[in-house]
Parts: structure tokens; sequence; C-alpha cells
């Protein structure tokens, strides 16, 4: 069941935050760190009602946190559309649920979400060290749109966008 977050939840998040930091270092991957994000993002997301988890067994599975605020770096990139667009943030699958799918619900109830409120355009970014996020969506249909430099981090970060029908 996917459902909007709360702050009873940041403890579970925080720790699965912690897991997937151990994850993407053995991964040679440093998009996220102590300093991103913190548990005052994800208080910030539930403050703005833009995170939700999936929830499994009574607990955290994996969560996203969907808006539509664009990082300032997204500007210099050709976008196929220059509309209106919902932007996928912060997210993780917990390391207990991961290979069951949760990640292709998370981005389909994203993309649904976007399509309820009328907007049928949606970007996202991964760094470029992350191979599962990159070809989760690949997989997933969105297109490969360039490059960005975040948060003074060595590596690029991949831009992909998906036009829903």
């Amino acid at each position: 069941m996917i459902r909007i977050a709360r702050l009873g939840d940041i403890e579970e998040i925080m720790t699965i935050v912690a897991e997937t930091i151990e994850d993407m270092r053995k991964e040679g991957n440093c998009q996220w760190s102590t300093t991103y994000p913190t548990k005052s993002h994800f208080e910030e997301d539930i403050k703005n009602n833009n995170l939700y988890i999936y929830e499994k067994n009574n607990e955290v599975a994996g969560f996203i946190c969907i808006s539509n605020t664009e990082d300032n770096a997204y500007q210099p990139l050709s976008w196929r559309k220059s509309q209106k667009a919902i932007v996928i943030h912060r997210f993780a699958v917990n390391r207990k649920y991961q290979r069951q799918s949760i990640g292709t619900k998370l981005v389909e109830f994203a993309e649904q979400l976007s399509r309820n409120k009328g907007i049928n355009y949606v970007k996202v970014d991964t760094n470029s060290k992350n191979i599962r996020m990159n070809n989760l969506f690949q997989k997933l249909g969105f297109v490969f749109i360039g490059q960005i430099t975040l948060r003074n981090l060595p590596d690029k970060f991949n831009c992909y966008d998906k036009i829903l029908e």
C-alpha cells in the first residue's frame, strides 16, 4: 500500500537512508551522504505532503518524494517539454524489500499522481554511477536528457523525463 508519509515514519526512513548510503558507497556512488538527504529534508517533505511511502508488513518498504520543484541545475538542459512537470526526488527501497518491484510501483504511483493533477510530464535525476536507478528509469520508459552537476559532487547526474500518455 502506498500512502502519504507521516512524521512517525521518519525513524524507519532514516534507517533506509543509512543503508542506502552504505550500499551506494560499495558501488562507488556518492549521491547520498550524511549531509544529504537529512532528517530535516524528509520532515519538510512530510510538511509539504510530498513524501509517500510504500508500506508492507506494517513497515516502510520504500519511499519517494514527489513535487513540482525542480533544481536550478535543470535549467540549461534541453527538456522535451517546457511545461510544468512532476519531479521525483529522494527515492529508495528498504534492503529487505528490494527486487520485489516496489521501486517500479513507486514510480508508477508518481506517474498516476501526476496524471491526477493534470500534469503529463515527469522529470528525475540520479547519479551517473547509480546503475540500479538508471536502469529502472530506462526500463520504465524515461528518456535520457543530459547531465548536470549537483551539490558540488564529483560525479555527474543523469537527467531523464517521461511524457505521460
